[in-house]
């Protein structure tokens, strides 16, 4: 558990301490817990009383903000099973070839930053969910800036410059991405049948992820002890932040910070059911993902004596593109 208030408000030493154990967390386990991060609880019990709200709506009233699929970044509602996850991340970092339809248990809602004016954000009508669009623009200012002083750690617990990692997800080109996600109460013999998860074994596609979850459970990272287990968060308080490496930044450290695999499962307790109901569950995730003009190659500071790039030179927005059309 790492508290973010250490590095953020404490003493040259603490900041130095919780730096490090931020880099060294990331790096063992591909993800860590946070707290001390400044959202306060009734912040977060309010996002998820929000996130209700919304996918209480009627089908059709999300259908005319439905994502459309393809290679832009996502914006609005997507379905249940329109996101294929097995497809996207296993075509990446996991390199193998699917050859079943696997399908994901799951439905979410996607906004990008305020002034995002290439991919604007799809919203529901304010007579239909006033107060919805303030409250999620205000919510999405208050986790880019967590995202912010993360990778400010980061760069303190790696030794590099400032803005080796902050200058490229700057609030004025901001690109990333807020997700509220809802996984559909579902059969427990549906998920065994081997066909149907709520979320497969993936890699998310940014620097990092930050993600408040439900007490329902479920949620898994690989074990990097034993590679092919994985093993369970839980939220035992609802302000814990889950903090996970993402794709772009396990490219830009050359493959020293690994990203971190993960999947959402049965939860404790119904793994050995062969009958019954999996609740339905809640999460929020900010995907903090860098500026789109910015490369997401190896940084120069892990590409020296001799150690060669494992990862091309290319654009954040040409890299997200090339791993999202594989997805619908």
């Amino acid at each position: 558990m790492i508290n973010l208030s250490s590095f953020m408000k404490g003493s040259d030493k603490d900041r130095g301490q919780a730096a490090l154990d931020l880099r060294n967390g990331l790096v063992e386990h591909g993800f860590v817990k946070i707290v001390g991060h400044g959202i306060e609880e009734i912040q977060v019990s309010k996002i998820f009383e929000w996130n209700k709200a919304f996918f209480k709506l009627k089908g059709g009233d999300k259908a005319v903000i439905a994502h459309p699929g393809g290679s832009e970044p996502q914006r609005g509602w997507s379905a249940v099973g329109a996101e294929n996850s097995s497809k996207l991340y296993r075509k990446g970092l996991l390199k193998s070839h699917i050859t079943d339809e696997l399908k994901d248990a799951r439905e979410h809602f996607d906004q990008g930053p305020k002034n995002d004016l290439q991919y604007p954000n799809r919203w529901p009508q304010e007579i239909i969910l006033p107060d919805f669009r303030d409250f999620m623009e205000g919510a999405f200012k208050t986790m880019e800036i967590v995202a912010s002083q993360i990778m400010e750690a980061l760069e303190v617990g790696f030794q590099l410059p400032p803005g080796a990692f902050t200058s490229r997800i700057t609030k004025e080109h901001n690109s990333s991405e807020f997700r509220l996600l809802h996984y559909p109460a579902i059969d427990v013999q549906e998920i065994k049948r081997g066909r149907v998860s709520r979320i497969w074994p993936h890699f998310d596609l940014g620097v990092i992820t930050l993600l408040f979850q439900d007490s329902v459970g479920g949620l898994e990272f690989e074990n990097r002890r034993r590679p092919g287990t994985f093993i369970r968060v839980s939220c035992d308080n609802p302000i814990e932040l889950v903090v996970n490496a993402s794709e772009t930044l396990q490219r830009w450290t050359n493959g020293v910070l690994q990203a971190g695999l993960h999947r959402v499962s049965l939860p404790e307790g119904l793994e050995d059911k062969s009958s019954g109901v999996v609740p339905e569950r809640y999460s929020v995730a900010y995907f903090c993902k860098a500026d789109r003009g910015s490369s997401v190659g190896p940084l120069g500071q892990f590409v020296h004596d001799g150690v060669e790039p494992k990862y091309e030179d290319i654009t954040a927005l040409e890299y997200h593109q090339q791993r999202l059309q594989s997805a619908y």
